[in-house]
């Protein structure tokens, strides 16, 4: 057994005990382990099943790039494929959209508060799963401990590497909340018709930006705000009252967006640049339209039952697993690929890229992760009592 083994055998072990320990202490714990936390009551269903739509949408659209690579360009298969592909990618705006709606609305005022929130909900466990791929990469384990470590964090500051392309969006995530609470404070200050204006000048300049050079005209000027920080901001503004005022209005433009990626995918060889760039109108819009679609049906949602709890619950360990899991039914699973039927291929792709990385998520997350950030918790205790007893003395 290699020093890897036994470092996550040690780690399970551990886990194991905590579990029983907790479970003598709270009997329904280990049933917590598949459900939403202990404050259901406090939770936005809408939100919930957003964020699950989101994460679904993201496994589809990557098991639909692997189980039809080799249809042929050009057939209607094919534009279909391509625009329900593109649609699909409307994935990441939901994601950053559930961002902007949870962190911008919700409660900022105590900044320590939320930032250790972000780190042991957000952060820990995006560098544990980063793990599973820096050692799929295999380049960091003949460096040594230490070296590899060092190069590996070098890597990941700068940014996802080429085995997790994927992980781009918490990094987008991740940077977008260190600015949240001040963003918050500022938006919250602004009247209903200054919060319509602020959204409607945003999205006018995201459309001159990106479609006006289609017909060979540029406008030189710009807002200084970049695509993500937009679709973040907009988060707020979907699930404040006066968007859901308007929401015949964005259902029409998702609507009128979808028909655009299909004839952009007809006649345009450059629609992944115009479908896919940061910040795209036709996503905002798409997005837009189904956040406020959950958000009118918000008391008409069924109230999720253990799966779905378990789904959303697991959903942002789902999407940072799945890649890795996607690779291993492309590797060892080859045959199911290869299926004769695409849409029997993809369907049962996805199903199964759904049940590992969910299985995955929740063994991952009660051992690895579960350590760690209990780890990082005794730390924090730790120097809190260090610095209460020095600053008391």
């Amino acid at each position: 057994m290699g020093k890897l083994q036994l470092i996550l055998f040690a780690v399970v072990i551990v886990s194991c005990c905590l579990h029983i320990r907790e479970q003598i202490k709270n009997r329904d714990h280990f049933l917590h382990l598949f459900t939403q936390s202990r404050h259901r009551e406090n939770r936005i269903v809408y939100l919930d099943y957003l964020r699950l739509i989101a994460t679904l949408f993201v496994i589809l659209v990557h098991c639909l790039d692997v189980t039809t690579v080799s249809v042929p360009g050009g057939s209607l298969t094919w534009v279909f494929i391509q625009s329900l592909s593109a649609i699909l990618m409307v994935c990441n705006y939901l994601f950053i959209m559930n961002s902007g709606a949870l962190l911008l609305r919700g409660k900022t005022s105590d900044i320590k508060n939320f930032y250790y929130k972000r780190v042991t909900s957000v952060a820990i466990p995006f560098f544990c799963y980063y793990g599973i791929y820096l050692r799929l990469s295999c380049r960091y384990t003949d460096q040594g401990i230490i070296k590899g470590a060092l190069a590996a964090f070098k890597d990941i500051l700068k940014g996802p590497i080429d085995w997790a392309p994927h992980l781009w969006v918490i990094y987008v995530i991740l940077s977008l909340s260190i600015l949240a609470p001040f963003f918050a404070l500022l938006l919250r200050q602004l009247s209903e018709s200054m919060l319509n204006t602020m959204v409607f000048v945003i999205l006018l300049f995201r459309c001159t930006a990106l479609y006006l050079p289609l017909f060979n005209l540029s406008l030189n000027l710009d807002l200084m705000i970049q695509p993500w920080e937009v679709v973040f901001l907009l988060g707020y503004y979907f699930s404040h009252p006066t968007a859901l005022k308007r929401r015949n209005l964005y259902w029409f433009l998702g609507g009128a967006s979808c028909l655009f990626v299909i004839l952009c995918v007809l006649f345009r060889a450059d629609y992944k640049a115009i479908l896919l760039a940061d910040g795209a109108p036709t996503m905002i819009f798409i997005g837009g339209g189904l956040f406020l679609l959950l958000r009118t049906l918000e008391y008409r949602l069924p109230k999720p039952g253990f799966l779905l709890n378990f789904l959303i619950r697991y959903s942002y360990s789902i999407l940072m697993v799945h890649w890795a899991i996607l690779y291993y039914v492309k590797t060892h699973l080859e045959m199911i690929i290869k299926l004769p039927s695409l849409v029997g291929s993809t369907i049962l792709s996805f199903f199964l890229v759904l049940v590992l990385s969910a299985l995955s998520a929740i063994l991952f997350d009660q051992t690895v992760v579960y350590c760690v950030n209990r780890l990082i918790e005794l730390l924090t205790k730790w120097v809190q009592g260090v610095f209460t007893t020095h600053h008391s003395q």
